[in-house]
């Protein structure tokens, strides 16, 4: 399909229907959409493609199911995000940010999200460092510094109370196993069994 064609069928299906086909696709989904307007795989990537980034569909679709969209995201976390709104390729990197920004960040869906899944987090931290884990969280870049503080403060106190822990409780057995032996009276005991 040239230029020309894509425009012409972005005019046709899409152009002074916007707002009819986002509350459409928000109602009714994408697969039910498409085939409402009888368009190919191909042509269906053009209007979404023209919804998404001239018209913010993604932000809309999130928005107005946001509870759906926080417990999914807290539970999944980012890939499954953009599985269930199929937008993985990279193309849709910049508008799905503003999505990431909305669950992740303003409605604390990151924090929850290392909470509920905190014992990966932790071992990915101890194999691979905070580098892999805040580029796997997505929040690698500089305007997401201060969450990372915060996530990263969550995850260092889980640790060092784990290794605390664990060392109390050895700790603890140790010395009991020392009392204990330092106070109990040793009795001789006969043949049958009977303490004398």
């Amino acid at each position: 399909m040239n230029t020309k064609d894509k425009i012409s069928l972005v005019n046709r299906v899409a152009r002074g229907n916007e707002y009819e086909l986002i509350e459409k696709y928000i109602k009714e989904g994408p697969t039910f959409l498409k085939e409402k307007l009888g368009l190919s795989n191909e042509e269906w990537t053009l209007v979404f493609d023209y919804l998404v980034f001239e018209h913010n569909l993604l932000y809309k679709c999130i928005t107005r199911n946001a509870d759906f969209f926080i417990q999914e995201y807290v539970k999944d976390g980012t890939t499954y995000i953009r599985e269930i709104l199929d937008i993985i390729p990279p193309k849709y990197d910049m508008p799905f940010e503003v999505v990431f920004d909305f669950l992740a960040i303003s409605n604390d869906g990151l924090y929850y999200h290392v909470i509920e899944n905190r014992d990966k987090y932790l071992n990915a931290l101890r194999a691979r460092g905070g580098d892999f884990v805040r580029k796997v969280l997505g929040i690698w870049r500089r305007k997401y510094d201060e969450t990372w503080e915060r996530v990263l403060n969550f995850l260092l106190k889980t640790v060092c109370k784990t290794i605390f822990s664990e060392q109390t409780l050895d700790r603890g057995i140790e010395a009991f196993s020392k009392i204990i032996n330092g106070v109990r009276v040793h009795r001789p005991i006969n043949k049958y069994g009977l303490i004398l």
